[in-house]
C-alpha cells in the first residue's frame, strides 16, 4: 500500500486542482520511490515502471481538477497504480512478439531508426490521448484537417458548417493539444529527472 501522508497530500491535492505546479512537483517527489518499488515488483522492468509512473502522474496532472474532491489521497493514488499496472501488464503480453519482430527489422549498428520510430509513435500516441478529450466537433474537424489534408471548405462543405466554424473549431482543437502536450512534458521532465538523474 501507498505510505499515508494525509493531511500533507489532502492539502497537495487541493492546490494541484487549481493548477499549482510546486504543489504537484512536491507531491511527485514524496512519492516516486515508494511508486517505483510497488510497480517493479509486480512488472520487473524498469521501463515499464518508468512509462506506468509517467501514466499515473500525466493522469494526475491533466484531470487536477477533480482532485480536490478526493478524501482519501493514497487509495486514490494506489487505485490508479493498479489499474494502469494491470492494464500495462495485459498489453505488454499482446505487443511483446510484435516488438520482438519489429526489433529485428530495425537491428543494423548506427541506425537510430527504431528510436526515431518510437518517438513519433509516442508522439502521435499522446496526441490520440489529447484528442480524445477534444468536443466531438472539434474532434472531427481536427482529424479531417490534419489527418486526412481536408481544406477549410471541404470540410466546411462535408459537415454542414461555415468555413469560419471550421476555423473557430480547429483554432481551439489546437490550442488544447499544444497545452495537453505541454502539461505532458512538464510531467515526462520531472520521471525523466527522478529514472535518469545526471551524475
Amino acid at each position: 500500500m501507498i505510505a499515508c501522508h494525509s493531511t500533507n497530500d489532502t492539502e497537495l491535492f487541493r492546490r494541484i486542482s487549481i493548477g499549482d505546479e510546486l504543489a504537484f512537483k512536491e507531491y511527485f517527489h514524496l512519492h516516486k520511490v515508494e511508486l517505483f518499488k510497488v510497480i517493479i515488483r509486480l512488472t520487473k522492468s524498469q521501463a515499464l515502471t518508468e512509462e506506468i509512473i509517467q501514466e499515473i502522474f500525466i493522469g494526475l496532472w491533466v484531470s487536477r481538477q477533480h482532485l480536490s474532491k478526493v478524501e482519501d489521497p493514497a487509495a486514490y493514488l494506489y487505485r490508479i497504480l493498479l489499474n494502469k499496472t494491470a492494464t500495462y501488464l495485459k498489453k505488454e503480453v499482446n505487443q511483446e512478439r510484435i516488438i520482438r519482430a519489429a526489433s529485428l527489422l530495425y537491428k543494423q549498428p548506427g541506425n537510430n531508426n527504431t528510436e526515431q520510430a518510437i518517438e513519433a509513435k509516442e508522439y502521435l500516441q499522446w496526441i490520440e490521448k489529447a484528442l480524445d478529450q477534444l468536443p466531438p466537433q472539434q474532434r472531427i474537424v481536427y482529424q479531417l484537417s490534419r489527418q486526412q489534408g481536408l481544406t477549410n471548405d471541404e470540410i466546411a462543405g462535408q459537415l454542414h458548417i461555415s468555413p469560419h466554424t471550421v476555423r473557430s473549431h480547429l483554432a481551439k482543437a489546437m490550442g488544447f493539444i499544444r497545452t495537453y502536450l505541454g502539461d505532458i512534458a512538464m510531467v515526462l521532465a520531472l520521471v525523466a529527472e527522478f529514472m535518469h538523474p545526471k551524475q
